[in-house]
């Protein structure tokens, strides 16, 4: 049994005492902190809890190691996302399709430029097959998919309709290709396409699909 192992109480901060979760917070406040300079996977226990101002052993008591602290992270990133997203009430109705894409990639874009570097472990480690970044990344995508799904099946523009299975298949394909660029954005510096122009696009690409004006 390593010391994590030993010392390791819970994750969950539904399970300690008012000490407890302040000491957790303060341990999750600084991870998100030395983010913003340090790489995820460059991330350690150790600078974690001189961050929070407490003993590298206090680390062990709240997390098991540093991939647990990122699925914190990350757990608190898709709930923010999820939030903004159920805040803005869209998607609803095919005649809005163009004014809603502008407002959805609009908060997409402030979602990645505060949750950066987390999304992108998120995203990494849900590629790599963990499921529980996975479960994440699959709430965000449901929430998202369902909308465009019922308006693809009813699109005014696509003769005969589209059946159940169709539209949810194009859900996927819009949405992949979202949640794929906006991460590159991001990620790649050399483009030579500002991200509002990108968005725009998207936003044109999405009335395409779901509902043609004129």
């Amino acid at each position: 049994m390593t010391r994590a192992d030993a010392s390791y109480r819970s994750s969950s901060p539904h399970a300690l005492g008012r000490k407890g979760r302040e000491t957790r917070q303060r341990l999750v406040d600084a991870a998100a902190l030395l983010l913003a300079s340090t790489s995820p996977m460059d991330l350690t226990a150790m600078a974690i809890a001189a961050e929070a101002g407490t003993a590298s052993a206090t680390f062990y008591v709240y997390f098991r190691d540093v991939q647990d602290i990122l699925y914190a992270l990350s757990e608190a990133a898709t709930e923010d996302m999820l939030a903004a997203f159920s805040k803005l009430d869209i998607f609803h109705n095919n005649a809005r399709v163009s004014e809603d894409s502008e407002v959805f990639l609009k908060m997409l874009a402030e979602q990645w430029e505060r949750h950066n570097a987390v999304l992108h472990y998120r995203m990494m480690e849900a590629d790599r097959g963990d499921p529980r970044f996975a479960r994440l990344r699959g709430r965000w995508a449901e929430a998202v998919l369902n909308r465009f799904w019922e308006l693809l099946k009813r699109a005014p523009h696509l003769e005969p309709p589209l059946d159940e299975t169709d539209a949810y298949a194009e859900s996927i394909v819009l949405f992949a290709s979202i949640e794929r660029l906006a991460a590159a954005v991001h990620r790649e510096p050399r483009l030579t396409i500002s991200a509002q122009r990108i968005r725009a696009a998207q936003a044109r690409i999405l009335t395409r699909m779901i509902a043609p004006q004129g």
